[in-house]
């Protein structure tokens, strides 16, 4: 019976160990410091001393998902300089929130894993590590504050000025040379 508790406390303890990332003493194997950065770099794939923060590292892994699916099923290519290139791929990261763009959030592996586990219901597990990063709630609450920003325009228009007072259509002018 102690066994099994002292097992239980080295295994929590173990896990709350591995929930910060700090990948300067990754090397240093006779240092329990070391046992963190390691579990992080086997479970997840994200090295501390080589990355700058895990949402970069998170959204590299998502580019080059979407790169592979890019390549295998469109049969499109953005690297080749003899095919189109996509202007998205250049662009830096966008915010690391479900909002205002919900497809970088979840991606191409959420579904996958929300496929598996959750019975369809899309699981982030990368977006949701990089949430709870330093700074990244601060983001996440970004990103949903400018979707409901209220900077947008709204415009009204009259529909005379799209068809006549009768309801026909007006005719098209071409020959006004605009």
């Amino acid at each position: 019976m102690r066994l099994t508790i002292a097992a239980v406390a080295a295994t929590c303890a173990a896990l709350l160990a591995s929930c910060q990332f700090s990948g300067n003493k990754i090397n240093d194997h006779w240092n329990f410091d070391s046992v963190s950065p390691r579990a992080t770099r086997i479970l997840t794939g994200y090295d501390a001393s080589k990355e700058s923060s895990y949402k970069d590292f998170a959204w590299n892994r998502k580019k080059a998902n979407g790169l592979t699916f890019r390549r295998y099923f469109m049969n499109h290519n953005p690297l080749n300089p003899n095919q189109e290139p996509v202007k998205s791929y250049y662009e830096p990261r966008p915010v690391n929130s479900i909002l205002p763009n919900p497809w970088n959030y979840i991606h191409f592996e959420g579904l996958v894993i929300g496929g598996a586990i959750a019975g369809g219901f899309p699981v982030p597990v990368d977006s949701i590590i990089g949430t709870f990063e330093r700074g990244g709630i601060d983001e996440f609450k970004a990103g949903i504050r400018s979707a409901f920003d209220n900077k947008g325009v709204i415009t009204s228009a009259d529909a005379r000025t799209f068809y006549g007072e009768d309801g026909e259509l007006p005719p098209f002018e071409m020959s006004k040379g605009k």
